[in-house]
């Protein structure tokens, strides 16, 4: 029922009827305007598998989930959980994905090894999203310390090109260091028990350490140094056959940020029910995360120069070239919906 307040004052009715009439068009009209989409049956929902991986930088997918926005957009979504997000990206490409949500490093890497994906969208920026865990009783304190000691990374990670960074900006050779490959899950353990000194590593595993360990956590950070992203990603048939989906995905996330902006407490005890901590450093790492769905040129210089890190440190099998990775960007998605968060060269 539609009735315009234009229309009403035209109305020539008798005053209490007028009254009455007034009051319930109001209602009416005050209502249809809170009410929140109709949902679409699940048996007639589109279906869509999302990877997720536990910490902060989720946020958005989780509330999207916990709060029905996919479904309020005709989705009826999956999400599977991986400790990392470059191991939901290699499922993506087998087709066991629809979206990937990953850093910018595993982004770089595949296209890199010959497996480009579409970035339809960064969910968030964190700065301090990657800190070095040492232990104290290791003698590390500084930079120079790391010489001789053992590091622990996940290879292929933001975490494992933040290290990159953080010895090379200090001048110190990685060979001078032995570094250590882990597995997500080795992360923590490695470090409580002293197989490894120290380790790059990110939220919630950070968060972690710093409990476990206690006053024998010594972190190491560098603020600025590096702002990570973390991306929604989609194969190139999915963005070509499936690109209302793509949006439905991208309204649903949208909507989930601005109920991060205006309850910023209710988000943070959403997403940690599913990350599975409650520590209160996560309440203080929480202030590093900036959650937006756009598409920005400084993501492609981004991927560009961690491409030609790869490319030149030769550690694995990738083919020797870089990549313009603006072929690598599907923006109609947002800019059909949100156009002033594309801010990328020709696009």
């Amino acid at each position: 029922m539609k009735v315009g307040l234009t229309r009403l004052a035209s109305l020539r009715l008798q005053p209490k009827t007028s009254a009455l009439l007034l009051i319930l068009v109001l209602i009416v009209t005050l209502t249809s305007c809170t009410k929140p989409t109709s949902r679409i049956p699940a048996d007639e929902a589109e279906k869509i598998s999302i990877a997720v991986t536990p910490w902060p930088a989720s946020a958005a997918v989780y509330v999207a989930h916990e709060k029905g926005y996919f479904r309020d957009e005709g989705l009826q979504e999956t999400l599977r959980e991986y400790p990392s997000g470059h191991l939901g990206l290699a499922d993506l490409f087998t087709g066991k994905i629809d979206v990937a949500t990953c850093g910018d490093t595993s982004i770089a890497r595949a296209a890199v090894n010959g497996k480009p994906a579409m970035v339809v969208a960064t969910l968030s920026e964190i700065d301090r999203a990657i800190l070095i865990i040492a232990r104290n009783d290791r003698n590390i304190s500084k930079p120079d310390d790391f010489i001789g000691k053992r590091v622990g990374r996940v290879k292929g990670t933001s975490a494992d090109f933040f290290l990159h960074i953080y010895l090379t900006t200090s001048y110190i050779d990685q060979k001078d260091v032995h570094v250590v490959d882990l597995e997500p899950d080795e992360v923590v353990e490695a470090l409580v028990n002293g197989r490894v000194d120290a380790v790059s590593t990110c939220s919630p595993f950070t968060i972690q350490l710093r409990d476990r360990l206690g006053g024998n956590a010594v972190v190491l950070e560098e603020p600025n140094f590096y702002t990570m992203t973390w991306n929604a990603v989609a194969k190139k048939e999915f963005t070509e056959k499936r690109p209302e989906t793509v949006k439905r995905f991208l309204r649903a996330i949208i909507r989930a940020n601005s109920y991060i902006k205006d309850d910023p407490a209710e988000a943070r005890a959403i997403s940690a029910k599913y990350i599975g901590t409650d520590s209160p450093l996560y309440a203080e790492e929480w202030k590093n995360y900036d959650f937006t769905a756009e598409l920005d040129q400084s993501l492609i210089v981004n991927l560009e120069d961690q491409a030609r890190w790869m490319v030149s440190s030769g550690d694995d099998n990738s083919a020797q070239r870089t990549h313009d990775f603006a072929d690598h960007v599907y923006a109609d998605g947002l800019k059909a919906i949100r156009p002033g968060a594309v801010r990328m060269v020709g696009r």
